[in-house]
């Protein structure tokens, strides 16, 4: 597997659904329970606006890191398994 692509793709799909998430929320003029808990994780986020640029700026970032993690575990796991011919 790819690392960097999939760190890319996994870091542009978390950012984009928490941009979106919170300009849906913040246009609707309530602020989810769940996202107003995620400012406790990323600080200057809020349920605004404002808070959805910084939302995707750090939806990006963890994504991709997370994602990266994925992608070698993964690549760990399954390359012994690869070689067996099962």
């Amino acid at each position: 597997m790819d690392k960097k692509a999939f760190a890319l793709a996994a870091g542009t799909v978390w950012g984009v659904l928490l941009f979106a998430v919170t300009i849906l929320e913040a246009t609707r003029g309530g602020a989810g329970h769940t996202l107003v808990l995620l400012g406790t994780i990323y600080p200057g986020y809020a349920v605004t606006m404002a808070g959805s640029v910084v939302g995707l700026i750090y939806g990006f970032v963890s994504g991709a890191i997370i994602g990266g993690v994925f992608a070698c575990i993964y690549d760990k796991l399954a390359k012994p398994a690869a070689g067996t011919g099962k």
